[in-house]
């Protein structure tokens, strides 16, 4: 089945559609599409688009950790459904990373009236000095390839920091050869059937010199 579809088109808005009113009926906002000053002006820059709440939970459900022990970072967190979704399944430390000051306070504001304890965090991914924190990342195409092999690089560096296990979950992955190249191995593909895509799911494993305790 093509992205392009008709069957996928008509699954997809009639999401978007039921999404929108009950976010509109609670005073939320994240289902609509934003793209700002910020992602018009720099190409390795991509604007916000929701990922549904079922597919991350099923993409979340999908990682083998205890979310209990496990902190979670959104790279390009946007409005924060992914963040909502983790927090709901019990995740230890739950944040979220974007450059962009209006998702991030559409974000805080969500949390807020969800009483979520999720940190909001405006940092550009290449800069951020925290990755050691946490186990289990997720990213929707956030940005373009350089910027991402520039993120792989420091997430390979945070297990040095700190050695454990890290999870990778990316949607629609346009550029996961990348991951791959880098040494993250394929643990699994969790297929998407309303918007015909997939989630790839990687680990960049300890080292035989640093084993799991």
């Amino acid at each position: 089945m093509s992205n392009y579809s008709l069957t996928v088109r008509v699954r997809r808005w009639a999401k978007y559609l039921i999404n929108t009113i009950d976010e509109r009926i609670h005073g939320l906002d994240f289902s609509m599409v934003y793209v700002g000053d910020l992602q018009r002006s720099q190409a390795e820059i991509h604007g916000y688009s929701m990922t549904d709440a079922g597919d991350m939970k099923r993409i979340l459900q999908a990682i083998p950790v205890k979310a209990s022990e496990s902190a979670f970072l959104d790279i390009g967190c946007g409005k924060g459904m992914c963040m909502k979704c983790t927090a709901e399944l019990g995740y230890r430390k739950v944040a979220g990373l974007d450059l962009d000051e209006h998702l991030l306070g559409i974000a805080r504001t969500n949390m807020r009236k969800l009483q979520l304890d999720v940190d909001c965090i405006s940092a550009s991914a290449v800069e951020f000095d925290r990755y050691q924190d946490y186990d289990v990342f997720y990213f929707y195409n956030p940005f373009g390839a350089a910027t991402f092999q520039q993120v792989i690089n420091r997430l390979i560096e945070s297990q040095r920091q700190r050695g454990r296990n890290i999870w990778v979950a990316y949607y629609h992955p346009v550029f996961g050869q990348l991951f791959e190249d880098a040494g993250f191995q394929l643990k699994k593909v969790v297929h998407d059937i309303t918007r015909d895509t997939v989630t790839k799911i990687y680990c960049y494993p300890l080292s035989v010199s640093n084993p799991l305790r």
